[in-house]
């Protein structure tokens, strides 16, 4: 009798692997109001043979789930979730006091966010390896989740561990009740929220320097903003609110309760609340819009980006739902709850554009310029990278981004309104350039360094896992290990062909363009590069993304970061002596107090060569360093954030305060 030797199909793996959560946090499934929406579960991608298996802790190909506790000097058991017992059941049900539901319950949040910027950057999520890099950024495969790392009333990402770091509590109204425990690593929103603050570190490593007051505040905007936006996911959650609230999402209610247990414990309801109260009161006409100026404290500041997002959010949302209202027949002012039928319909379409909106955000972080980041600058890299990939606006998604920073006195550098067309980075002007400018755009202005990148995997004939046949080898392939071999050949690759420009003509017009120093030797603040003996400078990034858009569009770019940094004194005298022996033989200049950085964002479209963009910041913009210089001296957060006395640990002395 004939046996069958081939896989079969019905042992192929299934497409998701569900994992049980709490949709908020322990506290909301002992309320009642809660507590029918907050036991949820997670579906995730299963793994794909070109990535590491599921293993014990949960380890996976992204992320590394460590449970030391340093307070009780111990490991806990690590969770498997590939035990029967545990795939026939959707993972661990909800357990506050058992540590591996705790584990679980990080991994698979975690990587539900990693998921969703994956979507929208149309390429993998990659981590940050701790550490100043040399000639560019470097990276590390696994992010580690400790999750009882502390016994305290906080939660952070540490760029020196590239880890997310989790912390247990007692409230101070608590003391002698074992059943008072608080763990940071429960709340849906923490998790996410800290989740975004690595991935964001990743793209965008010197999003950590606050060179200005709006920095540390971007990372803590941004990071909620992930975390708000990622509830509108959950069906069930959505529609108990929207039942609640007659249909509006300004309404306060169930998801205004970001980190609800954390934020009743330790008394602190968090910027994010106010910015969602705020809206509310907006709503009602019973409080003026806040606008940013004289805020300061990175949460504080941090609601105003919040509050302009999430009104834009609301904003479509009400376009895209106002003929539903209307088919339905149903008023909002009615007093009356909207039928089910109508309650289930405006979930979806709340799921569907809060799903657009994140993407808008995460692709928005590829047109940022590489170093000082403002609010401002972030709604044009927005409107920008939209545009890019959806030309077409007829529900001016772009417009209520604009109108809800621009009611909120967000300011907006270089620009002379908050129409959409003004806003938009306008493309390289090489008006004035003798050399690049007779240069064919399309071919001609970076075809040499095209020319040396890689814009993919290559199954060549080599001994590498993608290049060898052997079954051991082909066993052996991971996807991600050969694109972060890929991103630092394209970085070195790059700043190879900068650094062989010839030092007069095209090279010198570059670093207009760039807004670095790369032949000139008139600022020795500026150190010069051991390999080459010109000005020293980074190529941070050099990625490869590939989008889609609605209408089945699609971007393939190329996104470089090019940054060079400065040395900076807090008093302009020690600065002006450091600079003035340009001239002459060059000396050592002082220690620096903090480092000024200039350079720039540059956006490929790799369908025909075109140099798109170019986002600049720079680095002989004295200005801009006196701004950088009177921020340090003025704020004593930020002097936790500048050269010699930076902490290694940023965010976890921002959410301690």
């Amino acid at each position: 009798m004939a046996v069958e030797t081939d896989r079969p199909s019905w042992l192929e793996s299934p497409p998701k692997r569900r994992l049980r959560v709490y949709a908020f946090d322990p506290r909301s499934s002992v309320t009642l109001e809660t507590a029918v929406c907050n036991d949820a579960v997670i579906g995730l991608p299963w793994e794909t043979p070109w990535e590491d298996a599921l293993g014990p802790g949960p380890s996976n190909d992204y992320i590394e789930v460590v449970d030391y506790d340093p307070a009780c000097g111990l490991f806990y058991a690590p969770v498997d979730l590939n035990h029967p017992n545990l795939l026939a059941q959707d993972g661990l049900p909800q357990a506050e006091g058992q540590p591996q539901f705790h584990q679980q319950m990080v991994f698979a949040v975690a990587m539900k966010t990693v998921r969703a910027f994956e979507r929208a950057l149309g390429r993998g999520v990659i981590w940050a390896r701790p550490g100043e890099p040399g000639t560019g950024g470097s990276y590390v495969k696994r992010l580690r989740i400790y999750p009882h790392a502390l016994r305290e009333a906080n939660a952070y990402y540490s760029p020196d561990k590239t880890a997310l770091l989790f912390g247990y509590f007692k409230p101070d109204d608590a003391v002698g009740r074992e059943s008072e425990w608080v763990f940071t690593c429960l709340s849906h929103d923490i998790i996410a929220h800290e989740t975004a603050h690595a991935i964001l570190h990743g793209l965008q490593p010197r999003t950590i320097d606050a060179s200005n007051p709006d920095m540390l505040a971007f990372h803590e905007g941004f990071a909620d903003i992930v975390a708000l936006l990622q509830h509108f996911t959950m069906s069930e959650v959505v529609e108990q609110q929207i039942a609640g609230s007659a249909g509006s999402l300004r309404a306060r209610g169930l998801l205004s309760g970001i980190a609800a247990q954390f934020g009743h414990a330790t008394g602190r309801a968090g910027a994010l609340r106010y910015a969602l109260q705020q809206i509310e009161e907006e709503a009602q006409g019973t409080a003026p819009v806040r606008t940013l100026e004289d805020t300061t404290e990175p949460h504080d500041r941090g609601q105003f980006l919040v509050a302009a997002i999430f009104d834009a959010f609301a904003t479509i949302y009400e376009r895209r739902t106002a003929d539903l209202f209307r088919l339905a027949g149903y008023r909002a002012d009615s007093g009356d709850a909207p039928p089910i039928e109508l309650s289930r319909r405006l979930a979806r379409e709340a799921g569907q554009t809060a799903d657009q909106v994140l993407r808008m955000c995460v692709r928005g972080l590829d047109y940022l310029p590489p170093i000082d980041n403002s609010f401002g600058e972030y709604l044009r890299a927005i409107v920008t990278a939209d545009a890019d990939l959806v030309p077409d606006d007829p529900l001016r998604y772009r417009v209520a981004f604009a109108d809800a920073f621009r009611k909120r006195g967000i300011p907006v550098p270089g620009c002379i309104s908050y129409a959409p067309s003004s806003l938009m980075w306008a493309e390289p002007d090489l008006t004035g350039l003798t050399h690049l400018a007779t240069e064919n755009r399309v071919t001609g202005l970076m075809q040499g360094a095209l020319a040396t990148l890689k814009f993919g995997i290559t199954f060549d004939d080599s001994d590498s896992a993608y290049g060898s046949s052997k079954p051991e080898m082909v066993e052996r392939r991971n996807l991600r290990e050969e694109a972060i071999g890929v991103i630092e050949h394209n970085q070195l690759a790059l700043w190879q062909w900068l650094n062989a420009l010839p030092l007069s003509g095209r090279a010198r017009e570059w670093e207009q363009i760039l807004g670095i120093r790369m032949v000139t030797d008139d600022h020795p603040t500026i150190a010069l590069s051991g390999t080459t003996g010109r000005p020293a400078f980074a190529v941070n990034t050099a990625r490869i993304a590939r989008r889609q858009g609605p209408d089945g569009r699609e971007l393939h770019q190329l996104i470089a970061h090019i940054t060079q940094r400065r040395r900076g004194y807090f008093d302009s005298a020690t600065q002006e002596k450091a600079e003035a022996s340009g001239s002459g033989a060059r000396a050592e200049p002082p220690v620096q107090d903090f480092w000024f950085r200039g350079g720039a964002t540059v956006i490929v479209d790799l369908r025909d060569g075109r140099v798109r963009r170019i986002i600049r910041k720079r680095i002989d913009d004295d200005v801009r360093l006196a701004r950088q210089r009177a921020f340090h001296t003025g704020d004593p957060l930020a002097l936790a954030f500048a050269g010699r006395g930076r902490t290694g640990e940023p965010f976890a002395l921002v959410h301690r305060q």
